[in-house]
């Protein structure tokens, strides 16, 4: 027995078009008698392949499909929210709108990358004297040489308060190590106080607005700048607010806070810190002996809030032998943007 083929054109369906898998449903569903063996559709034509002849009554309803079938997938029409039931609470989960490729199955990719960030391996921060700068700071790498100050330390800033950053990951390699340490911390910039009468201490470092009479401090450094000491406090892995006491804007046209105001409740967005805070430890003492490569490999990410510094300390074990040294980073990082 061979195969008939039917031909119809593309402007002989309701909207000029033809979904594949829709049609061939549409067909098997009907009074069509004789089997569909296949569709092949192209931009002009649609071929309808079946076992045998069509009687005129089966040709008459084949024509009839093609002149309503109207070319949308209802691929999404066939998938039935799931119910789940547990102490008698039933809860639908619609997956109608997860994204899929070309042929209707769902796509799945896990990423710690936030949406809208783009991944970025560097190894300096941002150059601090524009707030829009990328690049062009401090490096992520010591060399220490016999007689110099122990431990080395230094501080690399990201400007984030035009530029959403995420930390993700690093790489550390080193040479000549003879067990000497390195430290990563993330800390806060400080704000500059002298004792006044407008504003309160908590815990004797952190600046919260006063209660009026009762206020132990004044600020003295100017928080309109981009480093003047307001650090920016994210939410929680829980979407939870944090504690913070101050709310400000950035005006992205004189590149300044604005609007600076108090949160009493510590309902805010940013804190003020009379003195280095540490926020995060994430490398505490790693140990680099001889001369080595090691991957940080994390699945997490943790957002930087702007005016927190990354804190870097290589400290030399001169109890074995003073000794010349060296040690670098490449830090994966996400951000809104990278050039």
């Amino acid at each position: 027995m061979v195969d008939i083929k039917y031909t119809y054109l593309i402007t002989d369906f309701l909207n000029n078009k033809v979904d594949i898998t829709k049609f061939d449903k549409e067909i098997r569903e009907s009074a069509v008698a004789i089997s569909l063996v296949y569709l092949a559709a192209g931009e002009v034509e649609c071929d309808c392949w079946f076992r045998d002849e069509l009687a005129s009554k089966d040709y008459t309803t084949l024509s009839g499909l093609v002149a309503v079938h109207d070319g949308v997938s209802d691929e999404l029409d066939y998938i039935q929210p799931v119910s789940l039931e547990a102490s008698n609470v039933h809860l639908n989960v619609d997956i109608s709108d997860e994204l899929r490729d070309r042929s209707g199955k769902l796509r799945f990719h896990q990423t710690s990358r936030k949406m809208g960030t783009i991944i970025v391996w560097t190894g300096e921060g941002d150059d601090m004297s524009s707030p829009h700068a990328i690049g062009g700071g401090e490096s992520f790498s010591f060399s220490y040489t016999v007689g110099n100050t122990d431990p080395l330390t230094k501080y690399i800033d990201f400007n984030m308060v035009e530029n959403e950053t995420w930390l993700h990951e690093g790489y550390v390699t080193w040479t000549n190590g003879q067990l000497d340490t390195l430290d990563l911390l993330l800390v806060t910039r400080v704000t500059d106080v002298v004792p006044g009468t407008n504003y309160n201490l908590y815990g004797g470092y952190l600046v919260v607005p006063a209660v009026p009479g009762t206020g132990t401090i004044d600020i003295t450094s100017d928080i309109t700048q981009a480093n003047g000491g307001l650090v920016y406090m994210p939410d929680n892995d829980q979407g939870e607010y944090p504690l913070a006491f101050w709310n400000a804007e950035w005006d992205h046209d004189s590149h300044s806070y604005i609007n600076i105001s108090p949160a009493p409740t510590g309902n805010g967005r940013y804190n003020m810190f009379t003195i280095e805070a540490t926020l995060a430890h994430f490398l505490r003492k790693m140990p680099l002996l001889e001369s080595g490569f090691i991957a940080l490999n994390s699945s997490d990410t943790d957002q930087l809030g702007h005016g927190m510094r990354l804190l870097m300390i290589a400290d030399t074990n001169t109890s074995i032998a003073d000794h010349d040294w060296s040690v670098a980073c490449t830090m994966c990082i996400h951000r809104e943007k990278t050039v």
